[in-house]
């Protein structure tokens, strides 16, 4: 069978430059740099950049679902994403492979489960829920007196605020500056050429934020296991320091500052980005803020939002549907082949880097009718598009490595959402309206801005 095969070398595609590869490209352009080559060759084809090697780029639910269930055991997680090593390190679930991340994974799943999250008086998801309920309703309390927001930075220093308090249990506001000050120049660190650990570059003044941040979360480790106060393990943090395996062995201390970063750069970028889109999407439309009012009125009244009503605004969680399918939290999703992998008429070598792209999955015309369109009907029955396939809809991955935290951060989500329908009115700005159809999301984003208006009050 094998002889059959082609070499994954003659994949449509370039590798571009000697050495170099495509890293020019895909630096400057990002994402588009996929979109134009999908465009020029289809559902497969291979490129190659400095510091990552060759890789076979693969579109479409079957692509995902080789990569994200059938091949799972001979793709690495840890070898393909080296290059978040300097922000979460590899101790952390994302970069574990097999045993070791089965193991963390279930760990970890009771803290983020979805079946908590569907029980409102359980302590701890109720600590959640009233906890990010209140961060949200400060952070935009006067976003109607200020007028004009930009999106990405309210929006990043909001969610960064509401997992800092959530998961670290910081109650103090300058406290939580500081890690958010911090957390911003790690993750910016992450876009550096030069990898030299020196205040002179991106990378190194990230990883100076990053022992900043680690030397803090063991500070309230070690405050926590002084004061021994059973109200501590009501957050993420907590949980994370009394969870157990089946052998009844705990995370090490170093494991638990490590899962905590983690958390933190995955619970803030994703949900901040994809909230972006979806209020910029609903301030170019005031027939769907006009459909989401009236649904949030009926189920939820002039009350704030409770746990208790998470399920019954399904027009709220198609809108949420359609942001994360024309604007994934993950464009791309990166793995290394450890094994030798079959596909479409190829041969993948182990070494190869294999990745797959939410982004243009979620736009394949064979699976979403007019996919450039926002259309959240599309996920209400009798369509449901993203049933044709499995593996069509991927914004949060998919199979063993899921995104752990989805739960929490539609949950996140509904709550600024509704917050906003209750108290303003929004539309882009008209540079911000230029913006569409959208290419490059992750580039565009910070260009992003809205004009909040105060509404008063639905009366019943």
């Amino acid at each position: 069978m094998t002889d059959r095969l082609k070499s994954a070398e003659m994949m449509p595609g370039s590798f571009g430059l000697p050495i170099f590869g495509e890293i020019i490209n895909i630096i400057s352009k990002q994402e588009l740099f996929y979109w134009q080559q999908h465009q020029q060759h289809g559902n497969v084809f291979k490129t190659a950049a400095l510091g990552f090697g060759k890789a076979a780029c693969l579109v479409g639910p079957d692509a995902n679902r080789l990569v994200l269930k059938e091949q799972a055991d001979r793709l690495s997680s840890r070898l393909g994403n080296q290059y978040l090593a300097p922000i979460v390190s590899t101790d952390a679930v994302l970069l574990q492979d097999g045993e070791q991340h089965r193991t963390s994974r279930k760990m970890i799943l009771p803290v983020f489960h979805q079946q908590a999250l569907a029980k409102p008086l359980q302590g701890r998801i109720a600590a959640y829920f009233d906890t990010v309920q209140s961060v949200v309703t400060a952070a935009v309390a006067d976003w109607g007196e200020r007028g004009t927001i930009d999106l990405d930075a309210e929006l990043r220093e909001l969610t960064l605020a509401v997992v800092v308090k959530t998961f670290l249990g910081s109650e103090k506001t300058a406290e939580i500056q500081q890690v958010s000050e911090w957390f911003t120049t790690l993750t910016g660190g992450l876009y550096g050429l030069f990898k030299w650990d020196t205040p002179l570059t991106l990378h190194g003044r990230g990883q100076a934020a990053r022992r900043k941040i680690v030397k803090y979360i063991r500070q309230v480790i070690r405050e926590r296991v002084d004061r021994n106060d059973p109200a501590n393990a009501l957050d993420v943090l907590g949980l994370l320091m009394n969870t157990v395996d089946e052998d009844g062995n705990k995370f090490t201390e170093t494991q638990i500052v490590n899962q905590a970063i983690l958390f933190l750069f995955a619970g803030h970028e994703t949900t901040s980005s994809l909230m972006d889109w979806v209020l910029f999407e609903l301030g170019n439309r005031p027939e769907w803020r006009q459909k989401l009012r009236a649904e949030h009125q009926q189920v939820v009244g002039n009350e704030p939002i409770a746990m208790s009503h998470l399920r019954q605004l399904p027009q709220m969680s198609n809108v949420l549907k359609e942001g994360e399918r024309l604007y994934p939290p993950l464009f791309l999703i990166s793995r290394m082949a450890i094994a030798d992998i079959e596909y479409a008429g190829y041969l993948i070598p182990a070494g190869w880097y294999i990745l797959i792209f939410p982004l243009l999955t979620h736009r394949l015309p064979e699976i979403y009718q007019d996919p450039d369109l926002f259309d959240p009907d599309r996920f209400a029955p009798p369509r449901e598009e993203d049933k044709k396939q499995p593996y069509s809809l991927i914004g949060f991955g998919g199979g063993v490595h899921s995104c752990i935290g989805a739960d929490f951060a539609q949950m996140e989500m509904k709550i600024i959402l509704s917050t906003l329908l209750q108290k303003y009115d929004w539309t882009v700005t008209p540079t911000t309206a230029e913006i569409s159809p959208v290419r490059q999301p992750f580039m565009k984003q910070k260009k992003l801005t809205a004009t909040f208006v105060s509404i008063e009050p639905i009366q019943s």
